[in-house]
């Protein structure tokens, strides 16, 4: 089981990362991510044993303390060769700022404190992933961390795939910058994603 923390696209913007989940079913079927719901990944960890419900007050006591704040959507975007995925990723690019790595490095220190429940088992190619693994248990950790939200990851090798791939990259994004309101705690299994809590910034 892994649990994860999300940062959810407001419902403009949900609107276009749906619009094109829709259209790579219909296109190439069932792809890698393609049923997961809409989300930029803040954190997510691989666990070994429940987490106490302390803890999550503990969380919820310290992410309510933080203020709002604005992220801008700056394009559409592709990870090629997307190494977890083994697909072509796409997604919309989020542009870094200072309140948002700082949300994620509260995230990754309030989870440090509980890392007996938290398993440590991959390696990556990636040495600056790996002493990110190994010390927080996620490899993606401040500078070396891309901030999107994922729509999904083809794996078809087709003509088709090629042109579907510049028709998304040219797309005009309307609604480029959102307020962040809130981040949402999910259980994973397999693809099955359950939300447990929701936590509002001030």
């Amino acid at each position: 089981m892994k649990i994860a923390i999300f940062i959810e696209p407001s419902s403009k913007d949900l609107k276009s990362i749906s619009k094109w989940k829709n259209l790579i079913k219909e296109n190439f079927g069932d792809q890698t991510y393609l049923d997961h719901p809409a989300h930029s990944t803040l954190a997510l960890f691989n666990l070994k044993k429940k987490i106490d419900k302390s803890f999550f007050e503990k969380f919820k006591n310290k992410i309510s303390l933080l203020k709002k704040f604005n992220i801008i959507i700056s394009k559409p975007n592709i990870f090629y060769n997307d190494p977890i995925s083994k697909g072509d990723t796409l997604h919309y690019s989020i542009k870094t700022n200072k309140k948002l790595i700082n949300l994620q490095m509260i995230i990754l220190n309030l989870f440090k404190k509980i890392e007996k429940n938290i398993l440590k088992d991959q390696v990556y190619d990636n040495s600056k992933f790996n002493k990110n693994y190994k010390k927080y248990g996620f490899p993606f950790v401040g500078k070396d961390w891309i901030p999107h939200f994922t729509i999904a990851s083809i794996k078809s090798n087709t003509e088709n795939k090629e042109k579907f791939i510049k028709k998304f990259l040219i797309d005009k994004i309307l609604y480029k910058s959102f307020e962040v309101k809130f981040i949402s705690i999910w259980l994973i299994t397999s693809n099955t994603h359950k939300k447990i809590f929701e936590y509002h910034l001030k």
